[in-house]
């Protein structure tokens, strides 16, 4: 009776430790999300206002991207003429609540609040949107955003 008894404590611990810390995980993917989409943003508008080369651009987009976002970002690189656009001035994450988590991607939805600066005068703009990562090469990647 005794060995089962040092047995049941045993697992009873160890079910609270994983319940304690298992609280911890959420904030270190909400992170990756917030980190990622930071990231891609920078990195297109540095190369919308060739302050990088899109072959740069490119470079790093592959760091952080993969496919079918990748895809998307490099053509429209590839096609882009220097026109000008507004210049994000500010990206505010408000929210980001995980929806699913399948094998290797992980689904989220995120709030943002763009802080833009147009030709005429600055504006904000609020928007819910889909986020998916995907874990490749041993960190997670963007793979799609797009408007909710």
């Amino acid at each position: 009776m005794k060995k089962y008894y040092h047995l049941l404590t045993f697992v009873a611990v160890i079910v609270i430790i994983t319940s304690i810390f298992s609280g911890f995980t959420q904030p270190v993917e909400e992170d990756v999300v917030s980190k990622r989409l930071e990231q891609r943003t920078s990195i297109l508008q540095k190369a919308f206002y060739n302050q990088i080369t899109k072959e740069k651009a490119e470079a790093e987009l592959e760091k952080i991207e993969t496919y079918p976002i990748l895809t998307d970002d490099i053509k429209q690189l590839r096609a882009w003429e220097d026109t000008e656009i507004d210049v994000v001035k500010k990206m505010s994450i408000n929210a980001v609540k995980s929806e699913k988590n399948l094998l290797e991607y992980m689904t989220y939805r995120v709030d943002i609040m763009w802080e833009m600066s147009g030709l005429h005068e600055d504006y904000f703009m609020e928007g819910g949107y889909h986020v998916v990562l995907k874990k490749s090469d041993g960190q997670y990647k963007l793979s799609c955003f797009a408007p909710l």
